[in-house]
């Protein structure tokens, strides 16, 4: 077959209808399937040399696109291969299939006895070179989404028909979709379609909706990273009010030690594990005394043992201090300084390194010990002015940094540091009919946790009970007082309505977001409100300053307006991933003026 034809062959098989017939025949079908790989393949070269940025971009849309539509048809393409038995060909027939010579307009070959495969996962990695596993779960995933084998050979409906619904109108992430549908099969009974008895899907919201219907409208409405964590809540609960299994024990467990690194593991109820989020989340921040001084190069000094015999560095910040200028060549923060003088003991070494031989010293026990042979400039000294080019600079990553955090706050008491620990702080949301109904009410922290009613009246026994009313569309009226900047109550009210960042798919900790003036910028003449402010991290708040984004008011709460090219539908969003109020979210009872225990935000 020439190229001319082939194309004919190709044109006629997109602009008519597509049936097997003389001018469209099995044979030509594989050889078009091959003509297209080999043209996609030197579309992706071309592309590569072009080395233009809007071709780039432009080619890796079309590849995403065949990406999605290949994922379907290996589901389609293994269902098929289950249904025509195609585990029961002759060996013959593989033989010819693989080396290209076998007659496709004939009637297939079936194996007379013993097939040569056993089922059609066996036969499909042993076709594609994959594993049995990964053939068997496309099979799987084609039950759940494109259709299943009945016993007659026929194909019956998907038994997730809502998310097949989406997977086969390509309205989601088919990747996504296919992954919640194996969670969500974890839920239901086994499948018995293929032995003849009907069964249905069991597993229900709190709404008594299907939980596979919540995952489709999220999965279809939502963003992948919101959908995956409104998914992941909603089977979460499930699971905790079906599952019979009795939670792990509770306490601060000590493992093993490998190569002088202690393991220790921490189970703690919602409540503890909130004040934990805060300190991680503050760890993080270079904006606050506490987050830079736990993305200091040497601030896991603070976590190494200490010898009995070296009290005194420890407890003296200005000795600390001191150290850090001098040993690490860069100048000391203004909040590091010192606020008295510095004792005698540690001026006695006029050596410029010499309090910077005693700081990397704390690193090991032997190494604490070793300050009583006096100061050794000489071999700490290089490292230190190297600290530009050397790896050992760079800040602790994050786990590193919480890890500093929180060796600050339980040492700070005990040593008299200067620096400024972290205050963990744990913030509780309520409605007020929550209030009114303490038996039942659940909380939820400002970090997404959460409280469940035991919990929680614990919690408000020594509360700070910050009144705060909602309006019918959940925007904020009165927080009881007001302050120049976006600052206390102000604030509070702020994040109580947002939760976070608003930008949709932003993961940006609570701890770390800001609050902008949205509507009319401070400096032209804009007030500083609630009703004015809206919740964004760094990033996007400079993004919306530069024209990347805009926030618009709908109905009191600042909405996000996406550029074109990310949301043409032009829809002012929030981000629903830390669950920011949206609009008529107000629950029955929930609005009205304050009562004697209003809707509140708990600090503790």
């Amino acid at each position: 077959m020439t190229t001319e034809a082939l194309l004919t062959a190709l044109h006629t098989l997109c602009t008519s209808p597509k049936h097997l017939g003389t001018q469209l025949t099995a044979g030509m079908l594989v050889r078009l399937g091959a003509l297209c790989l080999a043209l996609f393949t030197a579309l992706g070269r071309l592309v590569h040399e072009a080395r233009d940025p809007r071709l780039v971009l432009a080619h890796a849309q079309l590849v995403e696109q065949f990406a999605q539509q290949v994922h379907r048809e290996q589901l389609a393409g293994a269902l098929e291969a289950e249904v025509t038995g195609a585990a029961g060909l002759s060996l013959a027939t593989y033989d010819a299939l693989r080396a290209g010579t076998c007659d496709l307009e004939a009637e297939p070959e079936f194996a007379s006895g013993r097939a040569g495969y056993k089922t059609a996962g066996d036969l499909l990695a042993a076709w594609l070179g994959i594993t049995y596993f990964e053939a068997q779960r496309r099979i799987d995933d084609a039950h759940l989404l494109i259709g299943r084998r009945t016993a007659q050979g026929t194909i019956c409906a998907p038994r997730f028909e809502h998310l097949a619904s989406i997977y086969a109108q390509g309205q989601a992430d088919r990747r996504a979709i296919a992954g919640t549908a194996r969670s969500l099969e974890k839920l239901e009974k086994p499948d018995t379609t293929f032995d003849g008895v009907p069964c249905s899907l069991t597993a229900r919201a709190a709404d008594g909706r299907l939980l596979e219907e919540h995952a489709a409208d999220a999965l279809r409405e939502l963003g992948p990273i919101e959908a995956r964590k409104q998914i992941g809540t909603q089977i979460k609960t499930y699971k905790e009010l079906h599952e019979e299994k009795l939670p792990p024990d509770l306490g601060l467990f000590i493992g093993p030690v490998v190569r002088g690194v202690h393991t220790f593991t921490l189970r703690t109820l919602a409540a503890h594990a909130e004040y934990l989020r805060s300190v991680a989340a503050q760890s993080g921040s270079k904006r606050t005394k506490a987050g830079k001084h736990a993305r200091k190069p040497d601030a896991d000094q603070a976590v190494s043992p200490e010898p009995p015999d070296a009290p005194a560095q420890q407890e003296s910040p200005a000795a600390e201090n001191e150290g850090t200028a001098s040993g690490d060549q860069r100048p000391t923060p203004d909040w590091l300084q010192p606020e008295g003088p510095m004792p005698d003991w540690a001026a006695e070494d006029p050596e410029p390194s010499s309090s910077a031989d005693q700081q990397p010293d704390q690193e090991s026990p032997a190494g604490a010990a070793a300050d009583d042979d006096g100061p050794k400039p000489d071999p700490d000294a290089e490292p230190h002015e190297n600290d530009a080019e050397e790896p050992a600079a760079e800040e602790p990553n994050a786990p590193l940094r919480r890890l500093n955090a929180l060796m600050a706050i339980l040492t700070t008491s005990f040593t008299g540091s200067a620096a400024k620990p972290i205050v963990p702080k744990i913030l509780v949301y309520l409605r007020l009919k929550d209030l009114q109904n303490l038996a039942e009410a659940h909380g939820i922290s400002a970090h997404g946790v959460d409280i469940p009613p035991g919990e929680l009246r614990k919690l408000l026994v020594t509360a700070r009970v910050i009144p705060l009313v909602l309006g019918g569309n959940s925007q904020p009226l009165d927080v009881g007082r007001s302050r120049r900047f976006h600052q206390g109550y102000i604030k509070m009210a702020v994040m109580a309505r947002d939760r976070g960042c608003i930008v949709p798919e932003c993961t940006t900790p609570p701890d770390l977001v800001e609050i902008d003036h949205y509507k009319k910028p401070w400096a032209e003449g804009g007030t500083t409100s609630v009703d004015s402010g809206a919740a964004m991290c760094s990033n996007e708040h400079h993004g919306r300053h530069s024209g990347q984004l805009k926030v618009v008011d709908v109905n009191g709460l600042p909405q996000v307006l996406l550029p074109p090219h990310l949301d043409p539908e032009q829809k002012p969003r929030r981000n629903t991933y830390w669950g920011a109020l949206q609009l008529d979210d107000d629950p029955p009872g929930g609005a009205g003026p304050p009562a004697t225990d209003p809707p509140a935000d708990r600090r503790g």
